[in-house]
């Protein structure tokens, strides 16, 4: 799949949004207990759209427009593309930032694409 939810190759356009639920149930049951939902589905769409983003960006290192270098296979690639990232997220992350900018961050204020999803997986561990 790609990030814009149709699978790679293919000529036939994603869903739209519409065919998807856009509801949650009021409580989802966990053992014995009803629990109210932890996220909200515009909170899941975007955060899909971000996955997708991430994977069409490892597509795209993969596939250079060029073609591949002879002595490289495609994992390479992208394991040099991710530490190349992760020098330039730690230059990001170490820089001395005003506080309104941390305050009030903007798109302007934000690492581009590759850094966020180095970002994104620190969020995880």
């Amino acid at each position: 799949m790609s990030c814009f939810g149709q699978v790679r190759g293919s000529t036939q356009p994603p869903p739209s949004s519409t065919e998807y639920p856009t509801k949650l149930p009021v409580t989802f049951p966990i053992g014995k207990h009803e629990v109210a939902p932890l996220v909200k589905v515009a909170g899941l769409q975007v955060h899909l759209r971000l996955l997708g983003a991430f994977d069409r960006l490892k597509y795209t290192v993969q596939h250079p427009v060029g073609g591949m270098p002879a002595d490289m296979e495609r994992e390479h690639l992208w394991v040099l593309f991710l530490n190349k990232t992760l020098d330039r997220f730690e230059k990001f992350m170490s820089a001395a930032w005003p506080k309104e900018v941390v305050v009030a961050s903007t798109e302007a204020t934000m690492p581009p694409l590759d850094e966020l999803m180095v970002w994104h997986t620190y969020l995880l561990v």
